[in-house]
């Protein structure tokens, strides 16, 4: 048991899922990256009722703050509260994986407190409704790296099962970037997902036999001997391929003209290849450590054209949260 617990989780961009065909008994497989920046930071304690300081999603917080501490009390835990104050956080719902880093930082933290241990981040993830479709956030706070998920299997209520995890050196950076003029489009998108989702066709076998041999030997096999390079390559055009099947809800191959903008900029500045996360309106390339500065200045200039947001550059982070009391 611990007084106080601090968490730093990382976030996550989505390069795309492999399977929405499903005839194997699978669907979606999800590729993506942990990101060094931005991060959740936060402090928790033991407490009264439920008590949030700082940040800007006290509803949220608190509802999953309530629902830990239930579970906890149902295995005996008799702290009956908790503190916590949010010290950094990352965007909600932009394509950083914000919802599911918050719920799995706020349910390590009660566990912790309550001396709860192993801690199962999955049983974390499932009872806060996360993690059951695409189980990126999950491998992220708990490993890092570059990950496949398998996909889920329809009727289960579990996460789907990790396939591939690759540390990713420094070598490889990432650009990011984040335009703000077409986030109330995508906050609106995000609130009609699950409506959106269920309207999907089926992706066509013959896109879902080429994505998930890309994946196989584009993008895994690549990162397995170190070609870098080629498995960036490969994870750009498996987005943008996959962008002409999701073009139909999100207005084309990317969800707006300022995610194209940016990212046709930082491919020409240097990047090995230029994606955009999950429905945008976050995107990133994937770039050489020698042309961060060059494709940092490209991507800066085009975001000032589309009307401003923020650029930043980072790392993969191939550790996943660090938990440490305090």
């Amino acid at each position: 048991m611990f007084n106080a617990v601090r968490i730093s989780a990382p976030s996550h961009v989505h390069a795309g899922n492999y399977d929405i065909e499903g005839s194997i008994g699978r669907l979606y497989g999800t590729v993506g990256l942990a990101l060094e920046e931005p991060r959740l930071v936060l402090e928790a304690s033991p407490g009264r009722g439920v008590e949030v300081l700082g940040g800007g999603r006290r509803g949220d917080v608190e509802r999953f703050a309530r629902l830990y501490l239930e579970k906890a009390e149902s295995r005996g835990c008799s702290v009956g509260g908790v503190r916590l104050r949010i010290h950094r956080e990352i965007p909600a719902h932009v394509g950083l994986g914000s919802t599911t880093a918050l719920a799995l930082s706020i349910g390590a933290s009660v566990y912790r407190i309550c001396g709860i241990e192993p801690l199962d981040l999955k049983e974390l993830a499932v009872a806060a409704g996360r993690s059951l479709v695409s189980a990126l956030g999950l491998y992220s706070f708990e490993q890092g790296g570059l990950i496949v998920d398998g996909g889920f299997v329809r009727g289960e209520r579990r996460p789907p099962p990790l396939v591939f995890r690759m540390h990713v050196p420094r070598s490889v950076r990432v650009v990011a970037a984040l335009p703000e003029r077409p986030i109330p489009r995508i906050l609106d998108i995000k609130r009609r997902e699950e409506e959106l989702l269920s309207r999907m066709p089926s992706m066509d076998p013959g896109m879902a036999g080429w994505a998930s041999r890309v994946v196989l030997l584009g993008i895994m096999a690549n990162a397995a001997e170190g070609r870098w390079g080629d498995a960036a390559r490969w994870m750009g055009e498996f987005n943008r391929r996959l962008g002409e099947y999701w073009a139909g809800e999100q207005g084309g191959v990317y969800c707006c003209s300022e995610a194209e903008e940016i990212i046709s900029a930082i491919v020409d500045a240097g990047a090995w290849s230029g994606l955009q996360s999950s429905w945008g309106p976050t995107v990133y390339g994937l770039v050489p450590a020698r042309r961060v500065s060059d494709v940092v200045d490209a991507a800066r200039k085009a975001v000032e054209k589309v009307g401003g947001g923020r650029v930043w550059a980072t790392s993969v982070d191939n550790v996943g949260a660090v938990i440490s009391s305090v």
